[in-house]
C-alpha cells in the first residue's frame, strides 16, 4: 500500500469518526437527570412600572423513584394579585403516571411586605396543618378543566398550585386567600393586596413519589404557568419547537456508522488495496 493512499484512507476515517462523534451528540437524551423549561409574557393589568412575566421549571429524575421540581418566578416585583405565580400545568407524552403523588413541598424563604417570616418552610403544612401548595393529576382527555365557562381551562394532565382554578380534581387546599404563598421576586409598587400578602421568594421545590419503570423525562411537555387566582388571567405557555427533519427513519448512532461505510467504500473505489 503506498504512503500516498495510506493517508487518504486515514483522512476518509478521520471525516467518518468525526461524523459519528457530531450525530452522536446531537441525539437526545432520554435518561438526562435534569430538564429545565422557561416562558416569558407580558401582565396589561399589572400597576408596576414593568408588565414583565416570566418564570421557569426544572425537572430532575436523578434520585431513583423521584421527581423534583424547582419552581421559579424570574419576572420583575409584583405589583397586584396577577403578578404572583400560582400554578403551573404540564403534560406526559407517555403511559399515565397514575401512581405520581406530591410528597414534600418547600420554601427557601417565605416574605411578608419584603420581611422574611420564614425560612425552609413546608407549603403543605403551613402552620402544623395548612396546605398551601397542592398537586392534582387526571386522565380525562380534557384536561384538569376549569370553573364552568371559563374561556381558558387547563388542557394540561399534571399541576401544582396554590390557587385552586375550579380544576377537576382538585389540588385539596386548605383554603383562604388564594393568592398567598404563590411566588414573587420582590415587590414593584405594590398594591395593598400584594403588600399585605405572604409569599415564597423566588422559587420553591417539590419533590413527587411514585415514577413508573422506564420514566423518560425528555417526555414532559406543554407547560402552562399561571398567575393570579383565575384561569383568565396571565398565563404563559412553554412549547417545544418542532425536531428536525431525520433524513432517514433509523437511530442517529445507526446512521452514523451507515456514514463511516459509505466512506469507507468511496476509499476502495477510487484505489484498489493492493498497489500494483
Amino acid at each position: 500500500m503506498s504512503q500516498g493512499y495510506s493517508k487518504k484512507v486515514v483522512g476518509y476515517a478521520a471525516y467518518c469518526i468525526s461524523t459519528l462523534a457530531v450525530v452522536i451528540s446531537q441525539m437526545p437524551r432520554a435518561d438526562a437527570a435534569s430538564l429545565s423549561f422557561s416562558a416569558t409574557g407580558t401582565n396589561p393589568i399589572s400597576g408596576g412600572t414593568s408588565a414583565a412575566l416570566g418564570a421557569t421549571a426544572v425537572f430532575d429524575n436523578s434520585i431513583a423513584g423521584k421527581l423534583t421540581l424547582t419552581l421559579t418566578n424570574t419576572g420583575p416585583g409584583a405589583s397586584a394579585p396577577s403578578d404572583v405565580l400560582t400554578g403551573l400545568f404540564w403534560d406526559y407524552a407517555g403511559s399515565p403516571l397514575t401512581n405520581l403523588t406530591l410528597s414534600s413541598a418547600k420554601a427557601p424563604t417565605v416574605i411578608t411586605n419584603n420581611v422574611t417570616t420564614g425560612t425552609n418552610v413546608d407549603l403543605t403544612k403551613v402552620g402544623g396543618n395548612k396546605v398551601e401548595w397542592g398537586f392534582a393529576k387526571t386522565t380525562a382527555s380534557s384536561g384538569l378543566g376549569g370553573a364552568a365557562g371559563v374561556a381558558n381551562p387547563v388542557t394540561q394532565h399534571y399541576g401544582i398550585g396554590t390557587a385552586g382554578f375550579g380544576i377537576s380534581p382538585g389540588f385539596g387546599l386548605s383554603g383562604g386567600q388564594q393568592f398567598n404563598y404563590g411566588i414573587i421576586t420582590g415587590y414593584d409598587s405594590a398594591n395593598p393586596a400584594v403588600s399585605g400578602g405572604t409569599f415564597v421568594k423566588n422559587s420553591a421545590t417539590f419533590v413527587f413519589s411514585g415514577l413508573p419503570t422506564g420514566f423518560d423525562l425528555s417526555k414532559i411537555q406543554n407547560l402552562r404557568f399561571q398567575y393570579g387566582t383565575a384561569l383568565n388571567e396571565p398565563s404563559t405557555y412553554y412549547i417545544a419547537p418542532p425536531p428536525p427533519p431525520k433524513k432517514v427513519p433509523e437511530p442517529g448512532a445507526t446512521v452514523a456508522l451507515g456514514l463511516f461505510a459509505v466512506g469507507a467504500l468511496r476509499v476502495a473505489k477510487k484505489k484498489p488495496l493492493v498497489s500494483a
